[in-house]
């Protein structure tokens, strides 16, 4: 039996409670999170429970206490596993406190509270960089905005219960319009940075990447992969373009009193979709996802900018806020469109859900000239029901074969199965 390993070792605080662990797990950040390691089985029971939870812990009132009753241990900690790789535990856990009268195997909530500290620990760690970073921009004239993450735990009725692997800023001209490109000040920060220490890496045109105090910095020049010529989304530059026009941050309060400026709720509304209709196309959407549009939409209601009417944009918004109606109790009435819903969920439950490539049958040999052209069938087969979902732009082959070729140069092991299907 043994813990978990934390997303972050560096800062975690214990490593000597233990609880048995059914179900394999990475230490990883949250947009890297890809595995939920479950049945797809909407009705399987450790599923359920972790929903029942959810909705509890970000919506109030209580679990459904039958779900609970006479589960195993190993229930129980497919329940864990699924809430710690989704890195919602604390919330989860909240919802256990909101419903006292579930009975919790003694190691598997004495982990999830491991979880909470930790989670409150490292949320305390990205505040201190993040004041540090403030501090330092705003000596040079810039102003700093942390774009969802530490800033939209604010959203959150307890901020801290809100995991972020990295902070994501904006820094732009201090008392000046910043959608406009001159006052854009991402390079100028990490000359600043650079020359205080930090090693810069620059090679996505997003955004550039370095640590401080040990945590993932991301300095945006976009918000979105507006340059990318293999990802596509529907609508990048659209996307970017208002969210630079309504970022309009005002000053907020962080737990432990930090001063930080944060984006509009018109920002939020939709970034956060976006972001998520991103991850969902490129296979890595989760929970965590679908919690934080839950706490957009509870608090701002939803309001579709007319720049995004009859676009994949409003639908995957209207997907997503069916799915936080359904699933974590809220009640936000807009069209439904189920066939889209059961695609987005289904692939937050199962990462290697294919859609509908299940249809295309397998090449009953390892012949590489079937195996390859059974591969590409099922990445094409895969895109097009992107396009089917989302439009034209959702989808693109050459783009997905492009990431398919890039992951194993990345991991050159992996190419001794891309001709294999069997051992």
């Amino acid at each position: 039996m043994k813990i978990l390993p934390s997303l972050f070792p560096t800062i975690n605080p214990v490593a000597n409670k233990k609880v048995q662990t059914v179900l394999p797990n990475k230490s990883q950040g949250i947009d890297s999170v890809t595995k939920t390691a479950m049945a797809s089985n909407p009705d399987y029971i450790p599923s359920k429970m972790f929903l029942s939870l959810l909705k509890t812990g970000l919506n109030g009132g209580k679990a459904d206490v039958s779900l609970f009753k006479g589960r195993t241990t190993e229930d129980w900690v497919r329940m864990y596993n699924l809430g710690h790789q989704n890195a919602v535990t604390p919330i989860l856990l909240e919802g256990l406190r909101k419903t006292p009268n579930i009975k919790v195997p003694k190691d598997v909530l004495e982990n999830m509270e491991i979880n909470e500290q930790y989670v409150k620990k490292y949320h305390m760690a990205q505040e201190r960089a993040l004041g540090d970073l403030i501090k330092i921009s705003s000596a040079e004239g810039i102003d700093t905005v942390p774009i969802k993450g530490i800033g939209f735990s604010l959203n959150y009725p307890d901020p801290q219960k809100r995991f972020g692997g990295d902070i994501d800023i904006f820094n732009f001209k201090h008392g000046s319009d910043c959608s406009k490109p001159e006052n854009n000040m991402s390079y100028i920060f990490d000359e600043i940075c650079a020359k205080k220490g930090a090693k810069i890496d620059s090679s996505h045109p997003k955004h550039s990447e370095f640590k401080y105090r040990g945590i993932p910095i991301e300095n945006h020049r976009h918000f979105v992969d507006v340059d990318s010529k293999f990802v596509k989304v529907p609508m990048a530059k659209e996307v970017d373009k208002y969210l630079m026009k309504v970022l309009n941050p005002t000053e907020k309060v962080l737990p432990m009193g930090t001063k930080v400026l944060v984006p509009s709720k018109e920002f939020d509304n939709v970034f956060l979709a976006f972001h998520s209709m991103t991850h969902f196309l490129l296979g890595g959407i989760n929970f965590h996802h679908l919690a934080d549009w839950s706490v957009q939409i509870k608090k701002n209601s939803l309001e579709i900018p007319k720049e995004f009417k009859k676009t994949p944009v409003e639908t995957f918004m209207y997907a997503m806020t069916n799915l936080s109606n359904k699933y974590l109790g809220t009640n936000v009435k807009v069209p439904e469109n189920k066939v889209l819903e059961d695609a987005i969920f289904n692939k937050i439950l199962d990462p290697e859900n294919k859609y509908s490539t299940n249809k295309i049958k397998k090449p009953t040999t390892n012949n590489p000239l079937k195996v390859l052209q059974y591969k590409y069938n099922v990445i094409k087969s895969e895109e097009m029901v992107k396009k089917t979902l989302l439009g034209n732009e959702a989808g693109s082959v050459t783009g997905a074969l492009f990431r398919s070729l890039k992951s194993h140069i990345l991991n050159p092991k992996s190419f001794k199965h891309v001709m294999r299907l069997y051992n």
